[in-house]
């Protein structure tokens, strides 16, 4: 069982760095980075796979503590593949914690699905009232054998909670290809963006959203207000990598430039 463990928080001076941290096998992560156009302080880190991807009966937990005050972003250094399973299947678990006025993002690469794999991924986000998150979750179809050996099954869970464990929202899909890919096959990927945010109604930025969405003939998707006044959902499906890549990095960029008003540089992978 691998397990990750990231605690931010912040110093005397405003900039947050990494107070605690875990990593066992297959986990790794680079040296905290500052970049430009970030909020004054934030931490970045990316996070690496010694491993080579997901495999059959592996069970990964990565918990991110983003305590009061701090700013941070973490993503993976590149997508991350689930390889082929004979009889189990994997399971992964992210836990997202912001304590007061934190901002923390979770922007994930796309996994990409092989042919005859299984896994089960569940996030869950604690957020306090008075803190902000951005999370990024997103899958690839891999046609290494075909179009007629394909993955086997992905379900997918995000469950978002206050920070008295009250359940303010949930999604949940499970994706076969029988019912994920068209005759056709139109869209290979699909990406969940989640804006967590209590302390406004996001109305003017939902629609911001929705409006560039219908504006983008390539891909298909929507966006949507959270029960419990919790933030915003988008959801975007893609004909390709690039495509839905390219999405999710608009997406992100146009939700902290909202926030912030300065828009961020996209980080290099």
């Amino acid at each position: 069982m691998g397990r990750l463990t990231l605690e931010f928080a912040s110093n005397e001076n405003g900039e947050t760095f990494l107070e605690n941290q875990f990593a066992s096998y297959p986990f790794h992560i680079c040296r905290t980075q500052y970049f430009e156009n970030d909020p004054p302080g934030m931490a970045n880190i990316y996070i690496q796979s010694a491993s080579g991807g997901i495999y059959e009966n592996e069970s990964l937990t990565t918990n991110i503590i983003a305590n009061s005050n701090s700013y941070s972003h973490v993503t993976t250094q590149a997508s991350t593949i689930v390889h082929g399973m004979t009889n189990g299947e994997a399971h992964q678990i992210i836990n997202i914690n912001a304590n007061e006025h934190a901002y923390t993002e979770y922007i994930s690469d796309p996994l990409i699905l092989f042919p005859d794999s299984r896994l089960s991924s569940k996030i869950n986000a604690s957020i306090d009232e008075t803190s902000t998150a951005i999370i990024v979750d997103a899958f690839l179809i891999h046609f290494l054998k075909g179009k007629e050996i394909l993955f086997n099954q992905f379900n997918s869970y995000l469950n978002i909670y206050s920070d008295n464990d009250e359940l303010l929202a949930k999604d949940v899909y499970q994706v076969t290809p029988k019912n994920f890919l068209n005759g056709r096959q139109n869209y290979i990927g699909m990406a969940t963006i989640s804006l967590i945010n209590r302390t406004s109604d996001n109305k003017d930025i939902l629609d911001y959203l929705q409006r560039d969405i219908r504006a983008n003939n390539n891909n298909y998707g929507g966006a949507t207000l959270l029960p419990n006044k919790c933030g915003i959902v988008i959801k975007i499906l893609a004909p390709d990598g690039d495509s839905l890549k390219k999405a999710m990095l608009k997406i992100w960029m146009q939700i902290r430039e909202s926030i912030f008003g300065v828009k961020p540089k996209a980080r290099r992978k």
